[in-house]
């Protein structure tokens, strides 16, 4: 009962106090009605700042104290609400009896990564959201849909902490913000999954140590940022090649869970469910060769050694397992010193993940008994 108070709490602190007839129309159709529930960092309360440095303080900054990213993202999503097919997405105070699904906007990452080459300051801002439904009854996540948004810039001087907050701002909330054309995009994917419906998760993700050297400072330093980074850079593909509901993925995966903090300050810990089949990644490493040189540039060849495994965990029948290879070509003039080589290795990973990919939709065995399972 107090849980439940809890959930009430924090749902009226984001209702718009037109429920009556929203929730009538909700229940009119044959779609699942859910709850707006806010925008929410996944981690610890107490990591928050430091874990989502840039991101945290542009939550705070309003003119009447209202976190501002749950406040912005309500407006959104109530403007662009039609965009939802699969569920009635509603706004106010929930029936603690029957109403336990919610919708909840997660950041699950930021980085920001710096490195100077040569005379040349370069910025890369990747950001990690999940668009979650929730059940607040049995505090499990019930389907997700990752979301990863990169920016990339280069100046002669160093790049100051206000003009990456900037940046991170404009590509959240700017006018031409990179995460609403995304959302726009991921709404009619939402749905509450039926008890029937399969669910992939990618279980396990292991880097190498020939993968490391290639790595930015920030990602040696944080090796399990990278992992998750991996993850929901393959459940993004994975989920848009092959059309098929995802679970977050959790760095302990025989006790997964995501602890959320609320915008009004609530901690919610969920369970991540296991999920029917299960995906492992073990990036084996990057290699760089040199396939040609000449006095005015010099040809390199980046590659990524990837080994995916497909496969129900409970009984650990594996349906899919194979050492991948990809690579990709990077020019490098003579006159160029040093070489930026992780946006090179990231997209040889992106390569290497689409290969993967799709195997595993061409091998019959795997689509039918898996893949099929587990399309939204």
């Amino acid at each position: 009962m107090n849980l439940y108070n809890g959930i009430s709490k924090w749902l009226v602190i984001f209702a718009l106090f037109f429920i009556f007839d929203e929730k009538s129309n909700a229940l009119s159709s044959s779609k699942q009605v859910v709850y707006w529930s806010g925008f929410a960092f996944q981690g610890a309360e107490s990591s928050v700042s430091k874990r989502y440095k840039y991101s945290h303080k542009l939550n705070l900054e309003t003119d009447d104290g209202t976190p501002y990213f749950s406040r912005y993202f309500r407006d959104f999503f109530q403007a662009n609400k039609a965009n939802f097919t699969e569920i009635s997405l509603v706004y106010g105070s929930a029936d603690k009896e029957k109403d336990t699904l919610a919708l909840a906007l997660v950041m699950m990452e930021e980085q920001v990564l710096l490195e100077k080459l040569g005379s040349i300051h370069k910025l890369v801002i990747q950001l990690g959201f999940e668009l979650v439904v929730l059940d607040f009854e049995g505090l499990q996540v019930i389907c997700s849909q990752p979301i990863i948004i990169e920016y990339r810039d280069a100046s002669a001087l160093p790049f100051t902490n206000d003009q990456i907050k900037n940046h991170i701002h404009d590509i959240i909330i700017g006018a031409d913000s990179q995460l609403t054309k995304v959302l726009n995009n991921k709404m009619g994917k939402v749905q509450v999954l039926g008890k029937r419906q399969g669910t992939l998760r990618i279980n396990n993700v292991s880097v190498g140590e020939k993968a490391i050297p290639f790595l930015s400072e920030t990602y040696r330093s944080q090796l399990d940022s990278y992992k998750q980074a991996l993850a929901q850079q393959f459940s993004v593909l994975l989920s848009s090649q092959a059309g098929v509901a995802t679970l977050p993925f959790a760095k302990d995966s025989a006790n997964a869970n995501m602890a959320l903090v609320f915008s009004d300050g609530s901690t919610v810990q969920f369970n991540i469910p296991s999920p029917t089949f299960a995906v492992d990644l073990n990036l084996r490493g990057f290699k760089k060769v040199l396939s040609k040189k000449t006095e005015a540039e010099s040809l390199w060849v980046y590659g990524a050694f990837l080994d995916v495994k497909v496969y129900e965990p409970e009984f650990d029948i594996i349906f899919f397992e194979k050492p991948m290879k990809y690579g990709v070509s990077k020019i490098v003039p003579a006159s160029q010193s040093q070489v930026d080589e992780f946006p090179v290795v990231s997209e040889a990973f992106k390569g290497v993940s689409l290969e993967a990919i799709d195997q595993i939709l061409t091998d019959k065995d795997t689509s039918k008994k898996v893949i099929s399972k587990c399309i939204f």
